[in-house]
């Protein structure tokens, strides 16, 4: 016999996932096309755009390195004293964030954060203040405020793509402070827009990754409903966010405003993974076929 309390909980739940149900949207409308390659690269990898400009990392024989896309144009932005880099976010004033390892790491991993202006070509070194830790840096705001992950002892922070760093934390002007989801074992903070709000990812009590979304010192989950995994990649100045998540039908892309998830999917694409979104509502990111790995640009099809 069902007691009133296990009642009132049954039908709570009930609840919660019919909202949670009305609470998404069909399959976004875009136009899809390459978002470019890296010349001479084995693949390009894009993971953040701007209004102007697409950032990620090719790779080579042994080697993945960060760059900079401008229209047609491609720009090397690895560190001189790296074997693996990447960029992950950059902001209006072409101010790019991200991550690299002087003797080479997990794809999106890094021992050091740093920053590389497009304009002058100069690097800034973002590193946690804690002697033997790992620091990778993944996003940047128009006001040069930078996120990312640092781990208290490690050769890389994170180790894959999949496995939050120990910490996240927020720099701005110097000053670090730690960002950790509640009651978390792992967490990285991957975007921040101009208001400040942060998106990021977390693992807690063995499970995850999991999605957060953090504003006015209060964390959201926004996990997409009845996935298995979400991972919150970029958010744009109009509180949009992007990334991907998995369900019993494959990995997908997603955007969430306002309370409403809506996915996307590249057509005939046997997986879709969303990593960038500018404050026009284009996306960046990859899809697989059956047999090997693409990147795209997705224009809303109502836009440019």
């Amino acid at each position: 016999m069902t007691r009133p309390l296990e009642s009132f909980k049954f039908a709570a739940i009930l609840l919660l996932l019919a909202v949670a149900v009305l609470a998404l949207q069909k399959a976004a409308d875009y136009r899809f096309a390459p978002a470019g390659a890296f010349p001479s690269s084995n693949y390009t990898i894009p993971l953040g755009v701007s209004d102007d400009h697409i950032v990620g990392y090719y790779s080579t024989t042994g080697a993945n390195n960060a760059y900079v896309q401008m229209g047609t144009t491609f720009v090397d932005a690895a560190p001189f004293s790296s074997v693996t880099s990447y960029l992950t976010s950059i902001n209006k004033q072409g101010t790019a964030a991200g991550g690299y390892c002087p003797r080479g790491c997990n794809e999106e991993a890094g021992a050091h954060g740093y920053t590389y202006d497009v304009t002058t070509g100069k690097m800034n070194v973002i590193d946690f203040p804690l002697p033997g830790a790992a620091t990778t840096a993944y996003g940047i705001n128009d006001a040069g405020t930078v996120v990312g992950g640092y781990c208290p002892s490690a050769t890389s922070c994170p180790q894959g793509a999949f496995n939050p760093a120990s910490d996240g934390f927020v720099e701005k002007a110097g000053t670090f402070t730690t960002l950790n989801y509640p009651g978390a074992q792992a967490t990285s903070a991957f975007a921040i827009n101009d208001p400040g709000v942060v998106v990021g990812y977390y693992l807690i009590s063995n499970t995850g990754p999991h999605a957060f979304l953090y504003e006015s010192g209060k964390f959201k989950n926004i996990d997409f409903p009845g996935s298995g995994y979400t991972i919150a990649t970029a958010i744009n100045n109009h509180g949009v966010v992007a990334g991907l998540f998995s369900s019993s039908t494959g990995v997908h892309g997603y955007t969430y405003s306002n309370g409403t998830f809506t996915q996307v999917d590249k057509p005939g694409a046997v997986s879709t993974a969303v990593t960038g979104i500018n404050d026009l509502g284009e996306l960046v990111g990859t899809f697989n076929k059956t047999i090997g790995q693409e990147n795209f640009k997705a224009v809303p099809a109502t836009g440019r």
